[in-house]
């Protein structure tokens, strides 16, 4: 926020307030509104360059004077900022106090620098690294501090890996006996991933800009179930014809097939929900999601092809 801003009285005329804009030019970092203010210095309305502009040269600025469409307080999010001057294409918005006086504006130059800084800090907590990469570049980020910010979630994420291997030592009978189902593990975890993966960012980011809400977690749910069925029944096509051209019989086939189906289905789920419960229960979606979805659609994901397997199989 900047102290310095044009500020204006309703008694003004258009000619005086132009007048008052000069005086305050070299002082102030916009000059694309002006803010009226009570002898209490609360905002009551603002002026903007074209009004004032266009006005008549004795016209009193109570008449062309509006309201702001939007205002923020010293305590709002920085996050909160940037999507009200978005929402509004704001080139400054106003800072005001609970009690109504005016203490600044927050110019959109300063909006740009939040909404990179960010941006950043979604981008490396998607791949769980610590917070506090940003603040450096890369070059000049010590190896050692590297190690530190992304050792904490891996060490984690490898420890939940051991639920995979796990899952394998149940269905150990199955794979012995159809050693072709090997085959198809990584092609099936690698498409419930990548799914997942691109679920999750579509909801941080929709969550950061305020699309949605953790209110609309079933209306989400729900879509996201859809679209999860609809590009597995696509994606499950290629599967089996895959499968078969490959030289396994028509039941291996349709294992594979069901299970892309079934597996998109649950990665798009699964993916649409932990951002929104983490964002009810104050954790960064960004943070926690995609680390954790890559390593729970893998475990669980492989369940589902093993089980669909031994239904089908009669293993």
């Amino acid at each position: 926020m900047t102290e310095a801003f044009v500020q204006i009285t309703p008694e003004q005329t258009s000619t005086e307030a132009l007048a008052t804009l000069r005086q305050a030019a070299n002082e102030v970092e916009t000059l694309s509104d002006l803010y009226m203010l009570d002898d209490a210095r609360r905002l009551t309305g603002v002026v903007t360059l074209r009004a004032l502009l266009l006005a008549p040269p004795e016209q009193q600025l109570s008449m062309i004077a509006a309201e702001p469409a939007a205002r923020v307080t010293p305590e709002t999010d920085q996050e909160e900022v940037a999507r009200l001057v978005s929402q509004y294409d704001l080139l400054a918005i106003p800072v005001v106090a609970a009690s109504g006086e005016m203490l600044g504006v927050v110019t959109v130059d300063d909006v740009v620098d939040v909404l990179v800084q960010e941006g950043s800090e979604d981008v490396l907590r998607l791949g769980g690294v610590q917070e506090g990469a940003t603040d450096e570049s890369y070059f000049t980020t010590s190896i050692r501090r590297t190690i530190g910010r992304r050792v904490g979630w891996l060490l984690i994420l490898f420890l939940t890996g051991t639920v995979t291997v796990n899952v394998l030592g149940w269905f150990e009978g199955a794979l012995e006996q159809v050693v072709a189902l090997s085959f198809f593990i990584p092609l099936l975890i690698g498409t419930g991933g990548n799914t997942g993966a691109q679920t999750v960012s579509t909801m941080v980011r929709s969550l950061a800009v305020g699309e949605i809400r953790p209110r609309d977690l079933w209306r989400v749910v729900g879509r996201e179930l859809l679209s999860g069925l609809l590009l597995g029944l696509l994606l499950g096509v290629a599967g089996f014809g895959l499968a078969f051209l490959l030289g396994n019989g028509a039941d291996l086939a349709l294992v594979v097939g069901l299970t892309v189906v079934a597996i998109c289905t649950w990665a798009n789920t699964i993916g649409a929900m932990v951002p929104l419960l983490a964002y009810r229960f104050g954790l960064d979606p960004a943070l926690v999601s995609a680390p954790l979805i890559t390593t729970l659609v893998d475990a669980t994901g492989l369940a589902i092809y093993l089980l669909i397997a031994r239904f089908i199989l009669g293993l």
